[in-house]
Order: structure tokens, then sequence, then C-alpha cells
């Protein structure tokens, strides 16, 4: 989903409206929304999952090499939105 996408479905909502989100596709539990990060990349790993890279990091707190992290940090940023728990 792209922010644009985001943008769509919350135009017109309430701005006191509060935001859950769902641990899984299954509804195996929920959790309110606790903030976001605008400062990090995603990579993916397959079609459902992946890592995030906070560009707060330097190349060991990221567990790659540095030239690993100057690849990775040239990736387009992404939001990444958590729960409270």
């Amino acid at each position: 989903m792209k922010v644009k996408d985001l943008k769509e479905i919350i135009n017109g909502l309430p701005e006191e409206m509060e935001i859950v989100l769902q641990r899984d596709s299954e509804g195996n539990g929920y959790s309110p929304l606790a903030g976001g990060d605008d400062k990090a990349v995603y990579v993916a790993e397959n079609t459902w999952s992946g890592i995030v890279y906070d560009m707060g990091w330097d190349a060991d707190d990221a567990a790659v090499t540095e030239d690993e992290w100057k690849e990775i940090q040239s990736l387009p940023r992404c939001l990444v939105l958590y729960p409270i728990n």
C-alpha cells in the first residue's frame, strides 16, 4: 500500500477516530496504533514479509557490511506504523 492509498481510505473519517492494527490477515489479535516512523527502509524477503532498517542506524546496528549499508540507504523510504504492543 502506498500513502496515497491510505489517504483514500481515511479521507472523510472523523479526526478523533482511533486507529487499530490487525495482527495478521486471519484477525488473530488487534492493537491500537502507537505511532509511525518515516525514516525507515523496507527490504522484502518474499511477497508477505521483509526487514525494516532504521536510517538512524549504522552498518553495525543493521548487522550488514558498509557496502550493503550504503546500498540499503539508497532505497526509497517507507512509513512504518507500529502498535502499542
